[in-house]
């Protein structure tokens, strides 16, 4: 039986499972070098030290016959990232954390309904976290929950759990506001628009924003240990009830894409996974080119991601990642975009995108 604990963030649900976990100054925790920045900042909060392991370009997650190399004596953790909604290969990263006795922590913020070997992603490891940040399978606007699956871990989590804060009232009803003209205003035409004004009001710290200043110069945001406010975790629990309508709409999307992209999917399908697509990751010769395009054409793309910690560019460093040292995940950071599958896309805007695609590509 798992037990589930809701945070202002993902990011937060992650420091506390590795906070639970007993992760320490000089401990090391392996993970994809092909992620979002905030995964590692949520490593080095702690002390630790991210480990970084390159990805297998068949389906953008972690390589498993690159893990072991990495593994040293201080080594306590790996996480697993189910990059788009494709489920990692979860039977040989088990074989892995069982042979040098880890922790194994599902990054399942991409995930809402995929399935390996017919089991949900986030029920692997002995804890998993999620999102429901803006771009996420399903929105509080912000937000996040860890899902502890091993009962080991329970009483640690608790305590950890114990010393965070909820967040302000002026914060809850921020964000409130910002999910109701989410919700309301946000269509897939004004994509680009919405983007821009959001990052630029969030770096003002006029809207409650997916990351913060510190966070994208690797530091720790001042009251980071939050959990989920009680109108996001109300919002929540009520999306999570409409899943099979929320998954229905992103498989009947996916099936337009497919139409158009036939050999990419089917190289992301594989007999031990159902894939619910939280994005559809497509290879492009010029991405600065398409996604240019889009914007004037008022087409959604996505840009994840930029790099191995996305969105930086620079700093790496700091969360000690070298350049050059996961060359397939940056080479494919200059090509990837991805096309959304979110329920304010419809078939017609479905098809709309995928043939500027091909026309663009």
């Amino acid at each position: 039986m798992s037990t589930i604990y809701t945070f202002f963030k993902g990011r937060v649900a992650l420091y506390a499972i590795l906070k639970g976990m007993g992760i320490k100054e000089g401990d090391e925790v392996i993970l994809p070098g092909f992620t979002c920045v905030v995964v590692p900042n949520a490593i080095c909060y702690t002390g630790g030290r991210p480990v970084y392991v390159d990805i297998d370009p068949s389906d953008y997650n972690i390589d498993v016959n690159k893990i072991e190399e990495k593994i040293t004596d201080k080594t306590k953790a790996i996480i697993a990232q189910h990059t788009f909604g494709i489920p990692a290969r979860m039977d040989e990263i088990r074989t892995v954390c069982k042979k040098y006795n880890l922790f194994l922590i599902e990054d399942a913020c991409h995930c809402l309904g995929s399935t390996y070997k017919g089991v949900e992603m986030g029920n692997f490891g002995d804890a998993a976290f999620f999102s429901s940040q803006w771009s996420k399978p399903v929105t509080t606007g912000l937000g996040g929950w860890a899902q502890i699956n091993n009962p080991d871990l329970i009483a640690s989590i608790e305590r950890v759990y114990a010393d965070f804060n909820i967040p302000s009232k002026k914060e809850e009803l921020l964000l409130d506001a910002q999910y109701n003209l989410y919700e309301k205003f946000l269509t897939p035409k004004l994509f680009w628009i919405a983007q821009s004004s959001y990052r630029k009001l969030s770096s003002l710290g006029i809207t409650v924003g997916s990351s913060s200043n510190d966070e994208l110069e690797y530091e720790k945001p001042q009251n980071f240990e939050k959990r989920m406010g009680l109108t996001q975790e109300r919002l929540l629990f009520k999306k999570l009830l409409n899943k099979k309508e929320i998954i229905s709409h992103r498989k009947k999307i996916t099936s337009i894409y497919r139409e158009y992209f036939l050999n990419e999917y089917d190289k992301l399908k594989n007999d031990n996974t159902e894939i619910i697509f939280l994005r559809f990751p497509l290879l492009v010769r010029d991405k600065k080119g398409i996604l240019a395009k889009a914007k004037r054409f008022k087409i959604e793309l996505g840009d994840w991601f930029l790099s191995p910690l996305h969105p930086n560019l620079t700093g790496w460093e700091k969360v000690f990642y070298q350049k050059g040292e996961c060359p397939i995940a940056e080479d494919i950071s200059e090509r990837i975009i991805n096309l959304p599958t979110h329920d304010k896309i419809d078939e017609k805007e479905a098809k709309r995108i995928a043939e500027f695609v091909i026309k663009y590509r």
